[in-house]
C-alpha cells in the first residue's frame, strides 16, 4: 500500500465501527379490552367518582275483581362506585443520547411511542385481571379450550347467569349482547384444530366442516362461536404450569372510566441534569358491574407444537 494513504486501520477512533441501520421499538399488544366493555371518558372538572345506579324490578300480578290491589312494591336502587387512580411511566433523556444517535432516528418521538405503548398494555392489563373476579370459572388447568367451553359460557350469560335450581318464571337477567371472550394465540390455537376436525363440544361429539369452520380458519380475526364474539389478547399472562385464565362476558358486565380528559404526556427540560424527562401520567378506575354476565376462563395456553 502507498505510503501517506488513510486507511481505516490509520484512523481507527474516528471511524465508525458498526452500522445503525434502523432502532425499532419492541412489538406490544394494544389496546384489545377497552373496546369489549363499557368505557367511557370523562373531560377535565368531572369526578372524582362515577356511580352506576341500577333501579329494582317490580312483579305484576293477576287481579281478582273488585279486590283491593294491595301488594304494593317498593323500588330500590344498587350502585357500583368506579373510584380513579393515577399511573404513569417516566424516561429520562440525556442531551448527549439525543444529539449522538441517528440522524434518522428521532429519540424523543419515539421515547414518547415507548411511553403510550406502555400506558396502553397496563390499562389493558388491569382489564384482563377483572376476568379473574367472576365468580364462576369454567375449565381447569391442563384443559384444553375447545367451542362447547366457549359456548356454554354465553348461553349461561344469555340465561341470566343463573345458578342450577328452580328458577321462578320471568326472573331472569338476561346478559345483553353483546357478549365477548378473550383468549391467549396459544388457547384458541386448539379451538381453531378443534374446529377444523369437526369437534363442536367438550363431549366430543363431531359435526361436519361449516361456512363457520372455514371463518375462524382462514379469517385475521376469531370471529363468531355460539353466541360469543371471540378475540386474542396476548397481553394474558399464564402460570407456572402454562396455564392462562381468560373470560366470556357481556360487553356491559365490565367497566372502565378515564378521567380528566385521558392520559396526558409532557416533557420537561432540566438544564443542569442535561436532560429532557418525558412523563405520561392518566387517570382511570375499573369495576364489575354484573357478575352473573361473566365467566372466568382456566385453559392450558402452552405454545402450541402441532
Amino acid at each position: 500500500m502507498a505510503a501517506g494513504v488513510t486507511t481505516r486501520a490509520a484512523v481507527p477512533y474516528s471511524v465508525p465501527t458498526e452500522f445503525i441501520a434502523a432502532i425499532r421499538l419492541k412489538t406490544q399488544v394494544g389496546s384489545i379490552m377497552r373496546n369489549l366493555i363499557f368505557s367511557d371518558d370523562l373531560p377535565e372538572g368531572e369526578g372524582p367518582i362515577y356511580e352506576l345506579t341500577e333501579l329494582a324490578r317490580v312483579t305484576a300480578y293477576a287481579l281478582t275483581e273488585g279486590v283491593d290491589m294491595a301488594q304494593v312494591q317498593q323500588i330500590t336502587d344498587a350502585h357500583l362506585e368506579v373510584t380513579p387512580a393515577e399511573f404513569g411511566a417516566q424516561v429520562f433523556i440525556s442531551d448527549l443520547a439525543k444529539n449522538q444517535i441517528s440522524r434518522r432516528t428521532n429519540l424523543m418521538r419515539m421515547a414518547g411511542q415507548i411511553l403510550g405503548n406502555a400506558f396502553i398494555t397496563k390499562e389493558d392489563v388491569d382489564l384482563i385481571s377483572l376476568m379473574d373476579g367472576f365468580s364462576v370459572a369454567l375449565g381447569a388447568a391442563g384443559t384444553a379450550l375447545v367451542p362447547g367451553y366457549i359456548m356454554a359460557a354465553g348461553a349461561a350469560i344469555k340465561g341470566g347467569g343463573q345458578a342450577t335450581a328452580a328458577i321462578t318464571a320471568g326472573t331472569q337477567e338476561p346478559g345483553p349482547d353483546p357478549i365477548q371472550g378473550v383468549f391467549t394465540s396459544a388457547q384458541m390455537h386448539a379451538v381453531r384444530k378443534a374446529i377444523a376436525l369437526g369437534t363442536m363440544t367438550t363431549s366430543g361429539v363431531v359435526a361436519p366442516r361449516s361456512g363457520l369452520a372455514d371463518a375462524v380458519l382462514t379469517g385475521a380475526k376469531v370471529g363468531k362461536i355460539g353466541d360469543v364474539n371471540v378475540y386474542i389478547d396476548d397481553n394474558i399472562g399464564k402460570d407456572a404450569s402454562d396455564d392462562a385464565k381468560g373470560g366470556v362476558f357481556a360487553k356491559q358486565s365490565l367497566v372502565r372510566i378515564g378521567f380528566s380528559g385521558g392520559p396526558k404526556m409532557e416533557p420537561e427540560r432540566d438544564a443542569s441534569m442535561r436532560g429532557t424527562e418525558l412523563n405520561i401520567v392518566g387517570i382511570y378506575g375499573t369495576g364489575e358491574w354484573k357478575d352473573a354476565w361473566g365467566r372466568e376462563m382456566l385453559f392450558d395456553a402452552a405454545a402450541p407444537t402441532s
